[in-house]
């Protein structure tokens, strides 16, 4: 018998074969699947690479599940947005920013690839002719709101001990 040693939860080739079964399963259920399931599909496999990333530190697991989560933000996009010329390429670019951003937030330093794919995806879909900006703002205001709470969540602002603004002594 075989016992389970840390090296063995570690071994390449469990890894590359979850890898490839996830990867197979989403790509079947992608041919079969039709509407907000696929939208679905892209989110669950996306978290699930995440997550695999967030337990493993594995930056190749970071890469497919940020660009699936940004696929399915494009295809959220193509069923409820109407102000953005091309919510895919929109969604795929937030995808690669989002790999800078995460192994960024995670690991503190990263490399910054992702970014020149990333912000050519980004002015892709949001081609200055087809973006109507009023809307956007109105629609698109509640996105500050999460974006501070990211912000707070990773300890870029806020106070560091939560400080007594009175200004009485401790």
């Amino acid at each position: 018998m075989s016992q389970n040693t840390p090296a063995d939860e570690r071994d390449p080739r469990k890894v590359t074969g979850a890898v490839l079964i996830a990867i197979g399963l989403l790509l079947f259920l992608l041919q079969v699947a039709t509407g907000i399931t696929i939208t679905i599909l892209f989110l669950v496999g996306g978290a699930i690479f995440i997550a695999g990333y967030l337990n493993r530190r594995s930056y190749g697991l970071l890469i497919p599940g940020c660009l699936l989560v940004g696929m399915a933000l494009g295809q959220l996009g193509e069923e409820y947005v109407d102000f953005i010329h091309n919510p895919n390429f929109l969604g795929l670019g937030l995808g690669f920013l989002a790999i800078y951003g995460v192994d960024k937030l995670r690991s503190g330093t990263t490399a910054w690839w992702p970014l020149i794919p990333g912000f050519i995806l980004l002015f892709m879909g949001l081609e200055t002719g087809r973006l109507n900006m009023g809307t956007l703002i109105s629609k698109g205001w509640p996105l500050v709101l999460v974006i501070v709470g990211i912000l707070y969540l990773t300890g870029r602002i806020g106070t560091a001990g939560g400080g007594d603004r009175g200004g009485s002594p401790h």
